[in-house]
């Protein structure tokens, strides 16, 4: 935790730099990971010939977990603003993954399903994200794990 002023013994502009160096570093870690998986499971999905991206494989597996969402439920549960999950419905539909179908209840509402090519993708894409998860992880403790989710859970309530 970081104070400024009288309890810190260093200048107020040398605080504010190690605030700003502190705060980049997270930055620069947190997007280099996130790039960095995201560029591996790409690349991992492409040499084992699936379609998709990692973007495209949360929807689906949101789908896989609970066929037949709301566009909305997915939104949410992958925190995609409604014109990313509607770009990303559009290209999965195309391919032929997913299927949107309208309420019998509220026709102004779309379910997307599944298709069974969709379906049949599950245990492939899951047995990639799980080896490349495991070597992401090789090496690191699961204390080590917890300690990390415990931080990261931390910064993420402090801002929202």
């Amino acid at each position: 935790m970081y104070t400024f002023g009288p309890l810190n013994k260093q200048p107020l502009y040398m605080q504010l730099i190690d605030f700003v160096k502190t705060n980049e570093l997270l930055s620069v870690l947190s997007g280099q990971l996130s790039a960095s998986l995201n560029r591996h499971l790409n690349r991992k999905f492409r040499t084992a010939g699936l379609a998709i991206t990692t973007e495209q494989w949360l929807v689906l597996m949101c789908l896989w977990n609970k066929d037949g969402q709301t566009q909305q439920s997915l939104s949410d549960q992958t925190s995609k603003d409604k014109t990313s999950i509607t770009r990303l419905l559009d290209t999965l539909s195309k391919n032929r993954l997913v299927e949107r179908h309208s309420d019998p209840a509220d026709r102004r509402i779309n379910k997307i399903h599944l298709t069974d090519k969709g379906r049949e993708m599950e245990n492939h894409a899951m047995k990639i994200v799980k080896e490349s998860f495991d070597q992401a992880v090789s090496g690191i403790s699961s204390k080590e794990l917890i300690d990390a989710k415990e931080v990261i859970v931390k910064l993420l309530n402090n801002i929202i």
